[in-house]
């Protein structure tokens, strides 16, 4: 991203690189938990720039700084990602490597900025399937009597907000209401990668799907 908007954008990218560095497993856990601390303290910072620019009508800067949330909360996840694989804790781990690709896949959506993390999203993609074993997906199908638009509040449809674009550092979703279960499903392409079947019955006890583990029935 272009470092000459803002000396808080110029901060920013250079944060970003310093905890890059710590995106692997080889890397040191104590390092990396620092990186994330510092990451965490960093946000706050974008919270306040991000009210001033709200404050200040400029909505393009405040979509900017909206895609830089997101990516810290993506760089957040994969560094936390490693750390629990290397914990071994791989289903909490899947989670994390879940958040960091939608969190990766907002940026882009938040601000043009961010265009060149398409290749990072990629990355994110490689480790899914390089790292861990398949996973089956679970969808489920609901009813819903009434969406509301998340930026102003009326019915989704009667407004011109729309689903997914950044509205003055914000995003547009449909608050569902009145919701019933029609149906649950096995889907190869789930709106969210951890609704996910962890477990399955086998002679013995439940055997967790990510580690292949047979966990003993708890009859209690």
């Amino acid at each position: 991203m272009n470092n000459n908007l803002s000396p808080f954008i110029s901060t920013f990218n250079t944060k970003v690189k310093e905890a890059e560095v710590f995106l692997s497993i080889a890397r040191d856990s104590t390092l990396q938990q620092e990186a994330i601390e510092n990451l965490m303290a960093f946000r706050e910072s974008i919270s306040s720039e991000m009210a001033t620019a709200i404050e200040n009508e400029n909505e393009d800067y405040a979509n900017l700084l909206l895609g830089c949330t997101c990516v810290s909360s993506a760089l957040v996840a994969e560094l936390r990602m490693w750390l629990l694989l290397k914990e071994g804790k791989p289903d909490a781990a899947w989670d994390e490597l879940v958040t960091a690709q939608m969190a990766s896949v907002d940026a882009v959506r938040a601000h043009a900025g961010f265009a060149h993390l398409v290749e990072h999203n990629r990355k994110l993609e490689a480790i899914e399937h390089l790292v861990f074993p398949p996973q089956v997906f679970i969808s489920s199908g609901m009813i819903v009597g009434k969406q509301e638009c998340s930026i102003c509040g009326a019915e989704y449809g009667d407004c011109d907000h729309l689903v997914g674009k950044p509205y003055m550092g914000r995003f547009c979703y449909i608050i569902a209401k009145d919701l019933s279960l029609d149906h649950v499903a096995i889907v190869e392409h789930p709106a969210d990668k951890r609704c996910r079947v962890q477990h399955f019955e086998v002679e013995g006890g439940s055997r967790n799907r990510m580690t292949w583990k047979v966990e003993p029935k708890n009859d209690a």
